[in-house]
């Protein structure tokens, strides 16, 4: 049996494919995370109380505290683009 490479087997005059178009990223991507039920109520509960809010909110403010203790800019605001 002869050693080839897959090149070799293939066709080593095919051209190569053409490299895939570049998709534009979104204006924004989703994450989620995972907490117990009873935690999700005290939390949706917390950002009503304290405010007309969202969880949304209340993450991003949590998140802003996590990267502004590491000197880091903030999140921008999901609908600024």
């Amino acid at each position: 049996m002869s050693k080839t490479s897959l090149k070799d087997f293939l066709g080593a005059g095919v051209e190569e494919a053409p490299a895939k178009e570049e998709k534009p990223l979104p204006d924004y991507v989703c994450i989620k995370i995972k907490v117990h039920p009873d935690d999700h109520r005290r939390l949706s509960d917390l950002a009503k109380a304290e405010r007309p809010s969202s969880l949304q909110d209340l993450g991003t403010e949590g998140f802003n505290r996590v990267l502004a203790e590491r000197g880091l800019p903030p999140l921008r605001r999901y609908n600024e683009g």
